[in-house]
């Protein structure tokens, strides 16, 4: 009977180290843009990191699933590209040069009006650092400016309306992606 007993329990060890827990893996849906404001995604797998991607463990059951959000260091969409530090509007006594390309007078206005691309624009000012904590962490603001004609100018003494714009160029944003945890 010890023997059968002892027979029995070694084939059910076999059977279960052999059929083992099961290895689990991660099934990615197509990632999508969420956003660059991490203050408006919202990961709903354990440990709700949105700093990596989350994978499937033996902690996980089979079917399990969430939405993964994690970070992504690149260049957002368009909108996004590029966050308003200061706009400033002032008057000031010389000719409009470089001639402001917008009739709205915003820097809103202005960043659409150049495709929202600063990379290379006859309109850069300079590289604001110091003034602004968030441009000494990453180097990555740039002022852009222009001049209009002022509505009350005359010939004799030219005044002008200078739009100031400082952007700081965003250079991580969030995907987002809905997971599932399969069998191998």
């Amino acid at each position: 009977m010890k023997i059968k007993i002892l027979l029995l329990f070694c084939l059910l060890s076999i059977f279960f180290l052999a059929s083992g827990p099961t290895k689990l893996k991660t099934v990615r849906q197509a990632p999508q843009y969420l956003s660059t404001n991490p203050s408006l995604v919202e990961d709903t797998c354990p440990e709700h990191n949105i700093l990596k991607q989350f994978s499937c463990s033996k902690k996980n059951k089979e079917n399990f699933s969430c939405f993964d959000v994690y970070i992504v260091q690149g260049s957002p969409i368009d909108t996004e590209r590029y966050t308003l530090l200061e706009e400033k509007l002032t008057l000031e006594k010389q000719t409009p040069e470089p001639l402001c390309p917008i009739e709205t007078l915003t820097c809103e206005h202005f960043l659409r009006d150049l495709k929202y691309n600063l990379d290379f624009s006859w309109f850069i000012a300079n590289y604001p650092s110091s003034s602004f904590p968030e441009c000494s962490e990453t180097y990555s603001c740039v002022r852009i400016s222009c001049l209009k004609p002022s509505p009350s100018s005359n010939s004799s003494a030219p005044n002008s309306q200078r739009l100031s714009c400082v952007f700081k160029k965003n250079q991580f944003f969030f995907l987002g992606s809905q997971i599932s945890c399969q069998a191998q």
